[in-house]
């Protein structure tokens, strides 16, 4: 196996951010770098590893003192004696296989990268070299600074009494036959056999051959683009197709067991390039057909295309029915291989459950060869959990190559033959088949039960408060598709999956419809996280709406001693209506609540909120806006806040602003499911969102944790990002007088120009929320939903209307022009670039010069909204802005001073005391000039801190011009001194 497959597969995905860039490495010998460029990435490289390294010996080296203390502690109690150590010794050995074959992999990977510059680029590096790395960096001596922690760990799976003193060889020959570290303390004794040196010779003969062919397509490519001064569209296509081919066939090589269950996609394509060449490029179907004649009779010219394989004929048809055969292969593979993991989990967690129940058991012998009998059995177990999860992530891009290769195909066969176009009909077929339509996160399900089971999770208590009030520290993060299974099973292994639901899947569809009005009052609050900004929502969980939470979330800033809170009570949905009308209220509210058996101060708590968000409700003229719907994944110990994270997939978000204004709603509070939405009216969000929620220390998370977010390169932190921010942004456009600032990512640029308010999108019609309707859909509203659709919609309807007549393109208004914002509130605002833009009284932009400042053009119309990044406002910053004008008001007493020495100095009645009284009066004009600025600058910068600007701040011009005009003072006053010291003539 080649050594970049064996990096990838080996490596922890919590720590893949820290192991050794091998493809980089080999990146860099293809550019063919220089001997000092590829030391420098070398030894940034080393210094990564050396960095990880130190901070985990230290780590583990913690855990097994700890666990020595355990051994030895007298005054543990005894009932959970084995318990405990059971749990600390397994986490400690894990850890410390990790780090091992971390360092092994890291090592290796250096001197292959070393030994390949040196083969391809004719070079000596690796000689001496590498045998400085090694002087320099320790974790290359591994195998020695790990031999005392693999002892220790050894001898606590292995020592009957779990304590007293024995020898290495006693220890290692005495070990069960699933101890995780025998290979590793093999190694250690070893270093590497010749198995491996065999292995390596013939990876580094592979990679050989690979470097062969490589060149020789460059090389064929290169004459090629020579002889040809443009290469078409089509030949770039056909590139693009080997280039997948060799990919494909590369991965179906790496894994032995797919080589006859993957589609045959390199036969596929042959056949269907000699097809297409027989075909040619003519129409050979007509538009109009005759009962009384055939198109093509057959053996008559113009027929199907034909070719001959293997002797017999081999049409389009039979193409296609190969193309059903390898279908049907995947199909059975798959469905195959869920069934085998399935069982396996089946008989796992039956397996799990005994082993928890032995442990638990009070009246079972605790004793050092009971615990060493546990922990033997649990590495077995662990194992075969862990066997079973990547069994599944295999699968899962055992599935995605094979969609890859099918939808390739597809295309290829629309593009050599767009007389029988097949592609949109097959994607479709293709869709439909089990092993892409079918969830299987029951799988996932059931082995964080396995996972549970093992770590014995204690639950915590249930939360049966009214009012149900949250206080969390939160950050978000997104995650790649292809990466959503991986973090899911990363994340399992640690916190089980929080299921409140009866049924199959891990995931629970969640709606939630969120208020503002038509100022967008709230949206514009939560973006700038002005103190006490809001966000009002109706949320509800599952298929059937039958409990709905209104809650409300209030943001603080940190500094003022609080933190944002969300609180939430539960109504019917029967109940919403009239609670948003007015005509529900807080005393009958208190009565229902009196009917259920609540306490008095639940009761209380819960009425005051009622009230707080009618109020608010009535006040700000708030009604139904955006709604957002996702299928949540939630991992956490019951009922234990400690840590939670949730995973949304399938996100969406939708406009509401349907119904009008909660005042007026008579009978519809959200969107009827059954009605098909605009194209223009709901937006398909192309990442996973990860919510980490913290209690307690929130500053020093658990270390899987911070290896999730920070070193498995599988997240990206979006500070601040809000589903209903986004919403609002890319469907109420027209109505926002900024954007946030992650809308300009490349990654959902895509998502959000699929909802721009165009002519052919807003013709566009799909079903959203059928899935949570449960009925039938249909093409039309019904005249009752029409007579509801009142308030600010038919006037966003109109501004869409507008913004689409003067842009001709398809790009959404957030990406391209948009019609200037005629909010006052939004007259100086910031874009993206952290350039000033201002609005005049018509509308038009005055855009500011990057450089200093201080030339403006005007009458330029606005492109885009200006972006906004959250700003965190806090005392010291008004501090830092009064030290800064201190500071110039220091400078203006300086020069003041400097200017009343010189006319105390200067001589009267001569030429030199005239040139100094007049330095001297220009000098006191300057230092007012500074007091001025300062005064200034002082009150510009303290309003931009209150209304919350990310920029514009900082002054350049007048600095600058100050600066200058206190230099040529200076040189003045030098220069008449020089002069009233030259001797006469």
């Amino acid at each position: 196996m080649k050594f970049g497959l064996l990096l990838e597969q080996a490596m922890r995905q919590d720590w893949a951010a820290n192991y050794v860039n091998y493809k980089r490495a080999k990146d860099q010998i293809k550019a063919k770098c220089d001997v000092p460029t590829y030391k420098e990435f070398i030894e940034n490289e080393c210094a990564k590893v050396e960095r990880f390294y130190v901070l985990k010996l230290e780590e583990v080296a913690r855990q097994s003192s700890a666990l020595k203390q355990l051994m030895v502690d007298k005054d543990d109690s005894k009932e959970h004696s084995v318990s405990t150590f059971v749990k600390a010794s397994w986490g400690h050995t894990e850890d410390l296989r990790g780090l091992y074959d971390f360092c092994k992999l890291c090592s290796e990977g250096i001197r292959k990268s070393l030994k390949k510059y040196d083969k391809v680029l004719k070079n000596e590096l690796q000689k001496g070299y590498f045998d400085n790395l090694k002087t320099k960096y320790v974790f290359f001596l591994y195998r020695d600074n790990l031999t005392e922690l693999l002892q220790a760990c050894a001898a606590f799976w292995n020592e009957p009494s779990l304590s007293g003193p024995a020898s290495s060889a006693d220890i290692r020959d005495s070990l069960p036959s699933t101890f995780p570290l025998a290979s590793q303390m093999e190694d250690q004794e070893k270093g590497r056999s010749e198995s491996q040196s065999e292995t390596e010779g013939e990876a580094e003969a592979e990679e050989e051959e690979e470097e062969k062919d490589l060149k020789a397509a460059k090389k064929k490519k290169k004459e090629k683009s020579i002889a040809m001064s443009e290469i078409s569209q089509e030949e770039q296509a056909e590139d693009l197709d080997n280039e997948f081919q060799r990919n494909f066939t590369k991965q179906r090589m790496s894994k032995p067991q797919w080589r006859s269950q993957l589609a045959d996609y390199k036969t596929l394509s042959s056949l269907l390039k000699e097809l297409a060449v027989v075909a040619g490029r003519s129409n050979a179907f007509s538009t109009i057909t005759s009962l009384s004649m055939s198109d093509h009779p057959d053996q008559a010219y113009g027929a199907s295309p034909e070719i001959v394989v293997d002797g017999k004929p081999f049409k389009e048809v039979d193409w296609f029915k190969l193309f059903d055969k390898e279908i049907d292969i995947v199909t059975k593979q798959t469905n195959r291989e869920i069934a085998r993991v399935r069982n396996a989990l089946s008989k796992l967690r039956d397996s799990c459950e005994q082993w928890g129940k032995e442990m638990k058991d009070p009246n079972a012998e605790q004793s050092g060869v009971r615990a060493r009998v546990m922990l033997t059995r649990l590495s077995d177990l662990e194992a075969k959990a862990r066997l079973c999860g990547n069994d599944f992530l295999d699968l899962e891009k055992f599935v995605n190559l094979n969609y890859q290769a099918f939808e390739k195909l597809l295309k290829s066969h629309d593009r050599l033959m767009p007389a029988t176009p097949c592609h949109q009909f097959y994607m479709a077929k293709l869709r439909n088949q089990e092993w892409i339509r079918n969830d299987f996160s029951d799988i996932f399900v059931a082995l964080s039960d396995c996972h549970s089971l093992l770590r014995q999770d204690d639950s915590g208590k249930a939360n049966n408060d009214v009012n149900q009030n949250f206080v969390r520290n939160t950050k978000k993060y997104w995650v790649p598709l292809e990466h959503v299974s991986s973090v899911k099973h990363l994340v399992l292994q640690h916190l089980p999956v929080f299921r409140m639901w009866t049924g199959s899947g891990d995931a629970q569809l969640v709606n939630s419809v969120y208020f503002d009005n038509r100022q967008m009052q709230l949206y514009h609050g939560r973006m700038d996280k002005t103190p006490g900004a809001i966000a009002l929502r109706l949320r509800w969980y599952g298929t059937e709406i039958k409990t709905v939470y209104v809650e409300r979330k209030t943001h603080l800033d940190a500094w003022t001693g609080h933190v944002s809170v969300k609180e939430r009570f539960t109504l019917e949905e029967s109940l919403v209506v009239p609670f948003l009308n007015g005509s529900y209220t807080v005393n009958e509210f208190a009565d229902d609540m009196q009917r259920k058996g609540k306490k008095e101060g639940d009761i209380e708590g819960a009425c005051k909120l009622f009230t707080q968000i009618a109020r608010v409700i009535e006040s700000k003229q708030l009604g139904p806006t955006v709604r957002t719907q996702y299928m949540r994944t939630a991992f956490q110990i019951p009922f234990d806040s400690t840590v939670r994270i949730s995973l949304d997939t399938n996100l969406c978000m939708v406009r509401e602003d349907v119904c009008g204004y909660a005042s007026t709603i008579t009978e519809r509070w959200r969107r009827d499911e059954r009605v098909p939405v605009k194209a223009s009216e709901h937006t398909h969000f192309p990442h996973a969102v990860l919510e980490v929620k913290l209690q307690g220390d929130v500053e020093n998370p658990p270390q899987w944790v911070h290896s999730l977010l920070h070193e498995s390169g599988m997240t990206t932190e979006v500070f601040k990002f809000s589903k209903f921010i986004h919403g609002g942004a890319v469907l109420l456009t027209e109505l926002v007088a900024a954007a946030p600032y992650w809308i300009d990512d490349v990654s959902i640029r895509e998502s959000v120009n699929a909802s721009a308010p165009t002519a052919s999108n807003r013709t566009k019609e799909s079903i959203i929320g059928s899935v949570s309707s449960g009925g039938q859909q249909r093409r039309a509203k019904s005249k009752e939903d029409d007579q509801s659709s009142v308030g600010f919609s038919e006037i966003g309807e109109q501004l869409i209307h507008n913004v689409a007549a003067d842009d001709d393109d398809e790009a959404h208004p957030l990406l391209g022009k948009m019609r200037p914002n005629r909010s006052k509130a939004s007259n100086a605002r910031t874009d993206f670039l952290g350039r000033t833009v201002k609005r005049d009284s018509s509308g038009n932009a005055e855009e500011e010069c990057s450089c200093c400042g201080i030339f403006s053009s005007s009458h330029q119309p606005s492109q885009t909204l200006p972006r906004k990044a959250p700003v965190r406002i806090e005392p010291k910053t008004y501090f830092a802005n009064e030290r800064t004008f201190l500071s110039w008001l220091q400078m203006s007493v300086t020069l003041g001073s400097i200017s009343s020495a010189l006319t105390v100095l200067s001589e009267d009645d001569t030429s030199h005391g005239a040139v100094m009284q007049v330095m001297s009066i220009f000098l006191t004009l300057l230092a007012g000039l500074f007091t001025v600025y300062a005064m200034y600058i002082f009150n510009v910068r303290r309003n931009a801190i209150r209304r919350r600007e990310d920029s514009g701040l900082d002054g350049v011009a007048l600095p600058v011009i100050l600066s200058m005009s206190l230099v040529l003072s200076l040189v003045a006053v030098l220069l008449a001194t020089f002069a009233s010291e030259a001797p006469p003539p």
